[in-house]
Formats: C-alpha cells, structure tokens, sequence
C-alpha cells in the first residue's frame, strides 16, 4: 500500500493567498522515527521552525498531534492555553491554523490516517479539539496515547500491527461510537479471532484479515478487543509469540535461530531484542537459567 506521505510531503503555497498549505505527513518538523501501518503512518518529530516564523497554514488531511516535549500553543477550541507533553489533539481536514511550539525545544508525534480513515474521521469533530491532556476536560485518549508512546520507544522492535491497533482505537473515539452491546463476555465471532492469531503465531496477520474474517470492520475489532481481553490484537500475538519462545527454549534443545523462525521473527537478533524487552534477559540465558 503506498501511504500518503510516505514520499516526499507535500507543501505549497497558495497563488492567490498566503496561507501554506501542507499535504498528507507534511509538518514543520524534523523526522526522528517513522512507521508507516496499513492505515496510518506515525512519525517521532522534532520542530525545527521557531514560533515566530511558523506561517499560518492550513492541512489537507485530518491527522493528530501529540505533543512529547516543549510548550505547544494550539487553536483548537477546548485548550485555554499552552500545551504540555502528554496532549493529545485532533485536527480534521481543512484545518488551518497557527499552532506552534513556544519554547526553543520541541518534540512531537503526528498520526496521519490513510486514505480510508480519512474517509472515516470526516464523521469526527468538524473542528480541531482535544483528544487527551493533563488537567483538562476532554476525550479519553491519555491511555491510547501513552500506549502509542511507549510503543515508539521499543525502537526496531516496534510492532505496526500493534500500533495499528492503537490508531484504529483512536479512531472509535473520535468518532464518537457506541458500544452496540452491554454483554459481559466476549462474543463468538470475537473469541474466533483470538483462536485465529493463536493458529498464526508464526505469520504475519493484519487487523483487516482477522476483520474480514469476523465480518466486521477494522475500527470495531480493534475496540472490541481491548474491552474485551483489555488489549491490541498485536500487542496479544507479540505475547503469544514469546511464550512459545519460553516453551522453545525450555523443552528443546533447538538453535535460537530455528526457534526465532518458527516463533514468526525475521530473525534471532530480532527475537533476542524483543524476548529481553520483554523479560529483562536474553534467550540463551534463561535457557542456561532454565537448565541450572
């Protein structure tokens, strides 16, 4: 799939007016990390033009802002000041605005949707707001933006599905969607889906094959599954796969790289990074642990 803005972005100006006017992942910023998902791409920033020289200027598609460091000013209606790290804000198609970081240092991570998310969040708030900041009344997105957070921060070992997930979270709220259901246990076609990514643990699968599957949309499927098992799909298949890593290295005297391949890792590097993230040692040596 190729993601708006995952080539050069896009920024002009306007013949008969001085407003800028920047395409799809186009931000006055510099890119420290991206990761591009089947609906969203995510990017780490850092801003580079000063308050003062940051023109007004007005974005083609809806995206978000989340602010990681520095003092943010925004225009978006229910923030009655600056912004601090930790706010969350929305910013649908058409926006133009001013916002910029006050402070000389500034740090911040944009979630730009696909074409068909877009699509979706033209149903959203008609105006920019506040999706999640500290001491301010607004939607509940602190959880999934911290989520997203500290995913980033595994670095290489950053799951997209994962993030996917994240994005298609945020998505529901947005949209200001209701539960459709009051069941206290998780449906059948639900409990397949875990069954499905327990089956898979050594592919790769993305959240519209395990929608597909269940005849439902992404964005429900997401939702669904963290009400119900509190949790990404990505994040659960990350889990899963590891614990079959233990069990690997526990019962077999297989080489790491056998396990890392039949456990769904590119590689054994990539499975020793992700295994000592997750436990706080090596594979080689909970095995020799394991063996003691």
């Amino acid at each position: 799939m190729s993601f708006p803005g995952s080539t050069a972005p896009k920024i002009e100006m306007g013949i008969h007016s001085e407003v800028l006017r920047l395409g799809a992942g186009a931000f006055f910023g510099e890119p420290c990390q991206t990761i591009a998902t089947p609906s969203f791409q995510f990017s780490e920033l850092r801003a580079t033009v000063p308050e003062r020289q940051v023109p007004r200027h007005a974005h083609e598609m809806p995206h978000m802002i989340l602010v990681l460091g520095g003092v943010y000013v925004t225009e978006a209606r229910n923030q009655p000041g600056a912004c601090f790290s930790g706010t969350l804000i929305f910013n649908p198609s058409g926006t133009t605005h001013r916002d910029c970081f006050r402070s000389r240092e500034g740090k911040f991570l944009s979630i730009s949707p696909g074409p068909e998310t877009s699509r979706l969040l033209s149903g959203a708030s008609p105006v920019p707001l506040i999706v999640a900041a500290p001491g301010v009344h607004a939607l509940d997105g602190s959880s999934v933006s911290t989520r997203i957070v500290s995913e980033m921060r595994r670095g290489p070992e950053s799951s997209a599905l994962v993030l996917e997930g994240l994005g298609l979270e945020l998505t529901w709220l947005l949209l200001g969607l209701q539960e459709g259901t009051s069941a206290r246990f998780a449906p059948r076609w639900l409990m397949q889906v875990k069954e499905m990514i327990e089956d898979c643990v050594s592919s790769d699968l993305s959240i519209a094959e395990l929608a597909a599957s269940a005849g439902v949309h992404p964005v429900y499927l997401a939702r669904a599954y963290r009400r119900f098992f509190g949790c990404t799909p990505g994040e659960y298949l990350r889990c899963r796969r590891l614990n079959r890593v233990q069990g690997l290295l526990s019962a077999t005297d297989l080489p790491l790289v056998q396990i890392a391949l039949q456990c769904g890792f590119s590689d054994q590097s990539q499975m020793t990074r992700s295994f000592t993230l997750g436990f706080g040692t090596s594979p080689a040596r909970y095995r020799r642990l394991r063996r003691q």
